[in-house]
């Protein structure tokens, strides 16, 4: 089973409309001649994995990846790359058996990124795609004359590279998320740490005037509760004198009453007669209701005029087309036969009329013509004009009901002009009762007055109104009000004899000391958050380093047979790089504070990341080599090939890329090539770009690119196991 199922592209580079490639085989050939469009293919698989830099997408910008139009052919606006993944071995953690990953972007540079049709980030994209084995660069995707890069590749990228093949990428990720993390909290660690020392020493002065202002609470305590008595007393003595004037004439407030409930029985009947208005609204529903269902009548007739031309022209055509499939087994198997010799044309012409006659025999064996059916044409006009007649019917009901509503609108409006003429009388007498009301009222303004003196002594003692409020009520005759009011008095003098305590200050005090607990606690978070930063990061160097020692014997031991195979002896083998662990002077002195590197020395010990760059050393028969740079460029293709293969055997990726990595290799090697791409087909996925016929001959499935008048990119599909069934056949 293929685990890349298929490619879509619409609007990329040279594919300007929507073009389709099915992956169902395991290896699968893109063929072309020069300037077809064939790599895009490859750009597109690149793209849609993240790549982000438009030169590795053999772009200016970005935006060149937008088929931009040709003299025949207009602009598109958009480009999108959809691939499609089987995900039921759950490559991809989410829960379906088929991911479909697409990116779009468009000519003001927006970029997007969509997994079964919902937008993801790419930040998030990429760790996904890391643990299904799967990215843009590195020997999985190895682009256009890029054959060698295994060879070319600084050995830092060389580990990158095995890295992703097997897997640990996904664990980089997270270590370099980590270790960002471990760095911010570091930072953090030594602001929170400046911050508590810069506040310890106001903070002690802060709690020297806080005890200050303890001594003085206890006063004012005292003074409160003094207050409390005076001012409850006078205040519901107040308070009764309001109660015994708030209720006005009884006479008067009949009165009221009764000409309210008079207003309350007019203001009813005015609702009800007002319900009019919303009849009015019933025929202002009507009247949008009617031009609705002349719209829609509009668009039936519209239907039924198409389905009129729909029968007529079904009526004049009659012609069915068919098959001979026998005679279809002849053209497929010229077409084989003519294929092994086209390959060996460099006419470019040539070749483009022999695929045009191609197309040409495969389009009479395979045009359909779909069959028309006049009866469910005359069923669905029928149908049609059935709701044309039900709208016309609506239609006419509503009118009806519209007229009605309109004769019964005036009477309704004379009669509400009539309430509402009696309604405004009955509040005038209001208004004359409320007058007469408002002389009763002076009397207890005065007492309001006095009340609102004693409030205003109230908050002048500092204190809240709504404190005032909130007393008990106080009612004892024995209580000496005179005697608490001196003792406010003398209270108040102590205070001023104390000094005034901002109490700014004060809060400022507790605020201090909540926050100096607060980054006392957030520092020991911090340095907890590191020790677990600095653990997790050791496990993933733990993780990291086991998994590519144990790997790396069993990439060393294949890559030596695949370098033997391919030069037909000699050997070669890859070395690590061992990194020292320098420990930086003054190391550990302060909180998560590292020094400026000055000197530093190398210790003895390796930590768990230990592994450098790859380097490779190798010996080829009857040739002495000692630096890379002296091998041909054939030769590094041979040993870019070797290391391809022997990371594969050890930890086969879902699928592997390659544009004409094939090209530099002579005819005996690209034999090996091919015998090796069917052998691992297996295990792996090969979409392949290739001009070599060998390698053609060993894909099931063979795609041609073509470029038409138009500029734009042309897909012809071959699946050579269909062919050689329908041949036997």
């Amino acid at each position: 089973m293929a685990f890349l199922k298929g490619l879509e592209l619409h609007g990329f580079k040279s594919f300007a409309g929507k073009t389709v490639l099915d992956f169902p085989s395991r290896v699968v050939s893109i063929v072309g001649p020069n300037g077809s469009g064939k790599s895009n293919i490859i750009d597109a698989l690149r793209w849609v994995l993240g790549e982000r830099e438009a030169k590795q997408l053999r772009g200016g910008t970005l935006e060149n990846l937008i088929f931009a139009g040709t003299p025949k052919r207009a602009a598109v606006s958009v480009a999108k790359v959809g691939l499609v993944f089987d995900n039921i071995d759950r490559a991809f953690a989410i829960e379906a058996n088929e991911i479909v990953l697409e990116r779009r972007i468009d000519r003001s540079g927006v970029s997007q990124f969509f997994i079964n049709g919902d937008e993801i980030r790419l930040r998030d994209l990429i760790p996904m795609l890391a643990r299904a084995k799967l990215g843009a660069r590195g020997l999985t995707m190895i682009g256009q004359g890029q054959s060698d890069v295994f060879v070319q590749s600084s050995p830092d990228e060389r580990r990158i590279m095995i890295e992703e093949v097997l897997g640990l990428k996904e664990f980089r990720i997270k270590k370099a998320q980590a270790e960002r993390r471990m760095d911010t909290s570091r930072v953090n660690m030594d602001k929170v740490g400046a911050m508590l020392e810069e506040l310890l020493p106001h903070l002690r002065l802060l709690r020297r005037q806080k005890h200050r202002w303890d001594k003085r609470s206890e006063i004012e305590t005292e003074l409160h509760e003094s207050e409390n008595r005076f001012f409850s007393s006078r205040y519901y003595e107040l308070q009764k004198e309001l109660t015994v004037l708030e209720d006005p004439s009884g006479e008067l407030t009949e009165k009221k009453k009764v000409t309210e409930k008079d207003i309350s029985v007019l203001e009813a009947r005015i609702r009800e007669t007002g319900a009019a208005a919303g009849r009015v609204d019933r025929s202002r529903e009507i009247r949008d209701h009617v031009a609705e269902l002349f719209r829609k009548k509009a668009a039936l007739g519209a239907d039924i005029a198409k389905l009129e031309v729909k029968i007529e022209l079904e009526e004049k055509n009659t012609a069915q087309l068919g098959i001979d499939l026998s005679a279809l087994h002849g053209v497929v198997g010229d077409v084989r036969k003519e294929l092994d010799e086209v390959l060996t044309w460099s006419d470019v012409e040539k070749i483009k009329t022999t695929l045009r006659a191609w197309s040409e025999k495969f389009s009479r064996f395979f045009a359909k013509e779909t069959k028309k059916n006049s009866d469910a044409f005359e069923s669905e006009k029928k149908k049609k004009e059935s709701e044309a007649a039900a709208v016309d019917a609506e239609i006419k009901e509503l009118r009806n009901e519209e007229e009605l509503i309109a004769r019964t609108q005036d009477e309704a409006n004379k009669e509400f002009r009539k309430l509402v003429e009696m309604l405004e009388n009955k509040k005038n007498e209001i208004r004359k009762i409320d007058r007469d009301m408002q002389e009763q009222l002076f009397a207890r303004e005065r007492v309001s007055i006095r009340k609102e003196e004693l409030e205003k002594d109230w908050i002048g003692a500092g204190r809240d109104i709504h404190e005032l409020h909130a007393l008990p009520r106080v009612d004892d005759p024995e209580v000496d009000m005179q005697g608490i009011e001196r003792r406010i008095f003398r209270l108040r003098g102590e205070l001023a004899a104390i000094g005034e305590i901002d109490e700014n200050l004060v809060r400022e005090a507790d605020e201090s000391e909540a926050r100096y607990e607060f980054l006392t606690r957030e520092l020991s978070d911090l340095e907890t958050a590191i020790a677990d930063l600095k653990k997790l990061i050791a496990d993933l160097d733990v993780r990291i380093g086991n998994d590519f020692k144990d790997a790396f014997r069993l990439i060393n031991d294949e890559f030596n047979n695949y370098f033997r195979l391919m030069f037909g002896g000699g050997k070669a083998r890859m070395k690590i790089e061992k990194k020292k662990k320098a420990v930086k002077e003054g190391e550990g002195e302060t909180q998560g504070e590292e020094t400026a590197p000055q000197e530093s020395t190398i210790t003895e010990e390796e930590d768990d990341d230990s592994f450098g760059g790859v380097e490779i050393e190798l010996s080829l028969p009857k040739k002495r080599i000692t630096n890379l740079n002296m091998l041909s460029g054939g030769e590094k293709s041979l040993v870019s090939i070797a290391a391809l293969f022997a990371l594969i055997a050890v930890s086969p990726p879902p699928f592997l890329v390659l544009d004409e990595v094939d090209a530099p290799l002579d005819e005996s090697n690209a034999k090996r090539f091919a015998d090796l791409v069917k052998e691992f087909s297996t295990k792996t996925q090969f979409i392949i770009v290739t001009h070599n016929r060998a390698t053609m001959e060993a894909a099931d499935a063979l795609y041609g690119v073509t470029m038409a008048d138009d500029g734009v990119s042309k897909i012809l599909s071959l699946k050579f196991e269909e062919v050689d069934k329908k041949t036997a056949s």
